[in-house]
């Protein structure tokens, strides 16, 4: 038992972020856009950031998406759903999804 008055409890942390079906499609229409030239790597990075910037509060977990686009547009590419972002209890971060 904790007795000290002055301690407070860490802060709970999530461990994982699911992807939105919405945000999934948005960036599912950025890589499609991207594959077919449409769009240079440039202007797909910005809606990138821009749409998961809007998708994601924690700070950890976007800079880990935006660090792992190449990985994440492959999962989007592949036609997976449920994309979630998981974080152990060391802060790991990985995706995981489940595939269609």
């Amino acid at each position: 038992m904790i007795d000290n008055p002055g301690w407070t409890q860490p802060e709970e942390r999530a461990y994982f972020h699911q992807i939105s079906p919405d945000c999934i499609s948005k960036l599912a229409e950025v890589v499609a856009t991207l594959s077919k030239g449409e769009i240079d790597i440039e202007t797909a990075f910005r809606m990138y950031e821009q749409l998961l910037s809007d998708e994601i509060e924690d700070h950890e977990f976007l800079s880990f998406a935006l660090g792992n686009l190449n990985e994440l547009s492959s999962y989007i590419a592949k036609g997976n759903v449920n994309i979630k972002i998981h974080r152990n209890d060391v802060d790991e971060l990985w995706f995981d999804v489940d595939e269609v």
